[in-house]
């Protein structure tokens, strides 16, 4: 009995030490679990479990310096942490990049830029290095190493975008960079094309684009990129640069040069792609415009015009040889009246001072009606833009003008 009894109690004797043994366990599990949650947003938490987390101590000096917090021991103090990191955790490109603003501090540049290099060797997904090497390569005028640089930056994270993109949009204005940038058109990284939105939809000269895109061998020939070709034609031209633009014009492979010619309207002179080398109709409040179909197998310019609209509703830009030509534009309106009418221009584009006009003529609104008109274009002129207008009254009704023919000769 007494043999019974000794062994009843070691057994339960085993049992609460292995109870207490896993409890301390999964408590130590449980500590461990929640440092590693805990040690990138909340790293002062993790710090006061772990007081040597490598990655906890790197985010809350991180977060210090963000704030303007000083360090009771300056740079040292800074420097100290990153080695306590790295000790923890040997691969660590942020402790690196902790260590490197120490010695930043210290006005050690070589050794930070030795220290940045190491970090972008062993962890190229840190940005914080990215963002360093693009600056220090810009000081020493290294244009390739700050190219590689925001390539890797950028491919790191679409947050970087916004800081990133203005600046090299910036930079591409410059030739020299132009010629450096070439490898990137032609190797289209996966942010190629966002950022040939961000620099179309800016307010750059819009002819570094071409001399960029010129230099490349082209556009990139994806659907992806295709819709900036009529991006671009149109900010060369909102920007007045029209010589330009039918020098890019007909540099596009799929391109029809005779456009830059002839009125006709066919289903390529009408297409959207290339506007307004091709009709371009515009959309704007007071006009919806259509392209339709003609019973004699042509094709049309239908623009629905409400009451007491004034303005242009379609234009196209021409580069015509210099001398005389005619031209014959033919229209039908339904609900026109006797104070609406249609006017046509042609000029010889450029800064509003310095636009000359070669045709102006107006017709009033009729049932079926022609332009038939000469001009010259003289030898100064290299492009021309027509346009045409509608002015009605408030007190007519709302117009359906249909441009049924157009010629050159």
């Amino acid at each position: 009995m007494a043999i019974t009894k000794s062994l009843n109690g070691h057994v339960v004797a085993v049992a609460v030490a292995v109870a207490v043994a896993a409890g301390l366990l999964a408590a130590s599990a449980a500590q461990s679990a929640w440092v590693n949650i805990a040690h990138n947003r909340l790293p002062d938490s993790a710090l006061a479990l772990d007081s040597d987390d490598p990655v906890a101590l790197v985010r809350s000096a991180q977060m210090k310096l963000a704030t303007g917090q000083s360090f009771g021991g300056g740079a040292d103090e800074i420097a100290d942490i990153a080695r306590r990191s790295v000790d923890g955790l040997p691969i660590n490109a942020p402790a690196l990049r902790l260590l490197g603003s120490s010695n930043l501090a210290a006005a050690d540049v070589e050794l930070v830029r030795e220290q940045m290099n190491l970090s972008d060797r062993m962890a190229r997904r840190d940005i914080g290095s990215q963002l360093w090497l693009i600056e220090d390569a810009v000081f020493r005028n290294d244009i390739d190493g700050a190219l590689r640089h925001y390539d890797t930056a950028l491919r790191i994270s679409k947050s970087t975008r916004a800081l990133l993109y203005p600046v090299l949009a910036d930079a591409i204005q410059d030739p020299l960079i132009r010629q450096r940038f070439v490898p990137y058109v032609q190797d289209r990284p996966p942010w190629l094309q966002s950022f040939f939105r961000h620099k179309l939809e800016g307010s750059d000269d819009s002819r570094a684009m071409v001399d960029l895109l010129r230099r490349a061998g082209g556009m990139p020939q994806s659907d992806d990129f295709a819709p900036f070709n009529t991006q671009l034609l149109r900010r060369l031209v909102e920007q007045g640069h029209y010589v330009a633009a039918t020098d890019y014009f007909r540099s596009l492979s799929n391109a029809d040069p005779a456009l830059l010619t002839s009125l006709q309207l066919t289903d390529q002179s009408v297409s959207e792609n290339h506007a307004p080398i091709s009709w371009q109709p515009f959309s704007v409040p007071g006009i919806d415009p259509f392209i339709v179909a003609s019973q004699r197998g042509t094709v049309e310019i239908e623009s629905d015009i409400e009451r007491g609209f004034s303005g242009a509703f379609a234009r196209k830009l021409l580069a015509l040889p210099a001398g005389r030509h005619a031209l014959r534009i033919s229209f039908k309106a339904e609900n026109s009246g006797l104070n609406d009418f249609i006017g046509l221009s042609l000029t010889c584009p450029g800064n509003t001072a310095d636009t000359v006009s070669l045709l102006a003529a107006e017709r009033q609104i009729e049932e079926g009606f022609t332009f038939q008109e000469t001009f010259v274009v003289p030898k100064s002129c290299p492009v021309q833009m027509i346009v045409l207008s509608a002015r009605t009254t408030t007190a007519s009704q709302d117009n359906t003008i249909s441009l049924t023919d157009a010629r050159l000769r």
